[in-house]
């Protein structure tokens, strides 16, 4: 199925994720399975983690999924890394709108999401981490 095969889930605090996701439509048009949730100040991060949970239930079979949050030890991070735990997903933290494009066009392009992961790691070496390659490290020392 190539990139189409990925589903994208855009963390954040409050609404800052659901504009992400419009901002990201208007430049490469409208996206299949790229849904977008809020922490919002009313929640816990149990509530959160909750609703990303179910989504991910909710994800076709032979899908990817990659998760996109903003901040490296933020509460929608430490929802999505307990999560990392019971299921096979991708978790990219740093994300902003020119890399949500980057993603999407890896997409387009029938990369795989660890291809995605790379490639965003080339673009923004600084500001964004794989999550899954952070704890792979950790676990080999």
């Amino acid at each position: 199925t190539g990139g189409k095969g990925i589903k994208v889930i855009a963390v954040r605090y409050g609404r800052s994720s659901k504009g992400l996701v419009a901002s990201t439509q208007l430049l490469v048009g409208e996206q299949d399975t790229l849904v977008a949730y809020g922490l919002f100040p009313e929640q816990t991060v149990a509530t959160l983690t909750e609703k990303l949970e179910a989504e991910i239930q909710n994800t076709k079979e032979g899908e990817e999924i990659l998760l996109v949050s903003d901040l490296f030890h933020g509460s929608p991070f430490n929802a999505i890394v307990s999560l990392m735990e019971h299921h096979d997903i991708y978790h990219v933290t740093g994300i902003n709108l020119p890399l949500m494009v980057e993603v999407m066009m890896g997409r387009y392009a029938g990369k795989s999401a660890e291809e995605i992961c790379a490639g965003l790691l080339e673009a923004a070496p600084g500001t964004v981490k794989d999550v899954r390659k952070l704890f792979e490290e950790v676990d080999e020392e």
